[in-house]
């Protein structure tokens, strides 16, 4: 298989995670709009940053908080953080030999939902990752640019459903790895278990959101991978 086939493949792979990033999109342009932010500023942002949630973080901080540069730049680089392990795994997933400049192209396209189809599907081809990174980019861009130009003609009802879309095909890609691998289900016990310490305990609940979701991260991978780390070395044996 050539490399465009492969590119192709990745492209008809993303359709459906394509179609999951308009709705989302569109949310993110509409309020930006509602906020007074230009449309040239919102294009420049969503095909830029291409993160939904820090581009919503960025939003409510400009807009509603008027946070410093400073406060912004930061929260949306905590925010982001998990893309440096994340990033990792599909690294260390792509064909020896890849090219950087081809892995540059595979990571500026990467989401939490293609990273984890790419991983379900142990693909290790940088051109599908590619393909599949495709139509969700161009997606969520096109669409937070249609949002911010003609968002106030959406119902409201539709405007308010609309951010639910995108989850709800990142918790079906989360069941799917589940029955793949049911003891990463252990994980998210502990992610469960420490964000809800977060959210209640004393002391604790004093903690901004940003820094939480780093501490929830780290320390549940972190206990998983001491409970297992011999059962990794047995089957690695």
């Amino acid at each position: 298989m050539s490399n465009f086939e492969k590119y192709l493949k990745g492209v008809k792979a993303g359709i459906g995670m394509g179609v999951a990033f308009i709705p989302f999109g569109l949310t993110i342009g509409l309020i930006a709009k509602s906020n007074g932010m230009h449309t040239l500023v919102t294009a420049a942002l969503s095909f830029g940053i291409y993160a939904g949630g820090s581009e919503a973080m960025l939003l409510k901080m400009v807009y509603g908080q008027h946070s410093t540069a400073l406060e912004v730049v930061i929260s949306v680089f905590m925010i982001n953080l998990r893309y440096l392990l994340l990033n990792l795994l599909i690294f260390r997933q792509l064909k020896s030999g890849t090219k950087f400049w081809k892995k540059v192209l595979v990571g500026i396209g990467l989401t939490d939902e293609t990273i984890t189809y790419a991983i379900l599907k142990k693909e290790n081809s940088p051109w599908y990752i590619i393909g599949l990174n495709t139509l969700p980019y161009i997606c969520y861009g096109g669409s937070s640019v249609l949002g911010s130009l003609f968002g106030d003609l959406i119902p409201e009802v539709f405007r308010a459903s609309m951010s639910f879309i995108l989850y709800s095909i990142y918790f079906s890609l989360l069941i799917m790895s589940l029955q793949k691998l049911p003891k990463f289900f252990e994980v998210i016990i502990y992610v469960i278990a420490m964000k809800l310490s977060f959210m209640y305990l004393p002391g604790l609940n004093m903690v901004s959101s940003g820094w939480a979701m780093i501490i929830i991260m780290i320390s549940s991978s972190l206990i998983y991978a001491i409970r297992h780390r011999n059962e990794e070395v047995g089957e690695n044996e």
